[in-house]
């Protein structure tokens, strides 16, 4: 498993343990109210259903994005397979087609003919130098700049939900007194609010890394030339 992954999801259960702790505090001071202080078991009924509704909606962002983290390995997979099966063996055609080359079957073939069949052939040395160096290296390049927002997504998530980890235990601390526990609750709903505030900024984040991979590998795909007329370039002129 992805290494930053792993720790996103080992915070994650940090944060479902600190909360049942913090439920576990609650509840211990709901099970025993002290005579005359049924206005303070009313406020701290409020505030956990206030927490409680902060949290669903910090749950449901939170499950949005971990059922779609992408995959950093498979983006370096499939951009150096570029590299290697497709730029590798088409670089090896384009120096096959080598019109300095191919006219050496006996050093003597000259004429119109010889001329004609050279054109053709850095025709095709050009449109095949061209799928290496454009389009190749521009969607290499392109998955590879998607991986780095990823990464830089997934580090967002982790400073974020570690935030909201070091959030609970404040309120967990401030919880250790009676009067105390209101105050404690509201923190861990605000840390998780400032949480749900980063989920949104790092995926505006990665949205524009993402769009920028894309308005990019969409310009060089609509780059033709090397290709007459929008084609590979035909073996002979009819």
């Amino acid at each position: 498993m992805d290494e930053l992954i792993q720790r996103i999801e080992d915070l994650i259960q940090r944060i479902k343990d600190k909360l049942d702790s913090l439920l576990g505090v609650v509840n211990d001071f709901l099970g025993w109210i002290p005579w005359g202080l049924g206005w303070l078991a009313d406020k701290v009924r409020d505030a956990w259903d206030y927490l409680v509704g902060k949290f669903n909606d910090f749950w449901d962002r939170l499950t949005y994005i971990t059922t779609n983290m992408g995959d950093r390995d498979q983006l370096s997979t499939s951009a150096n397979a570029w590299s290697s099966q497709v730029a590798g063996p088409v670089s090896a055609k384009k120096d096959a087609v080598d019109a300095s080359a191919v006219l050496r079957a006996d050093d003597t073939w000259e004429g119109d003919a010889a001329d004609a069949y050279a054109g053709r052939a850095k025709l095709h040395q050009t449109a095949l130098e061209k799928v290496v160096t454009t389009y190749v290296t521009t969607i290499s390049t392109a998955l590879d700049t998607v991986r780095g927002g990823l990464t830089k997504f997934y580090m967002g998530l982790i400073t974020a939900l570690g935030a909201l980890v070091v959030g609970i235990i404040s309120a967990l601390a401030s919880s250790a007194t009676i009067f105390g526990i209101p105050a404690g609750i509201f923190i861990a709903a605000g840390a998780a609010l400032v949480a749900i505030g980063a989920f949104y900024t790092g995926g505006e984040l990665l949205k524009s890394d993402c769009t920028s991979a894309k308005n990019t590998l969409t310009q060089k795909m609509n780059d033709n030339n090397g290709f007459p007329d929008g084609a590979w370039p035909s073996g002979a002129v009819l």
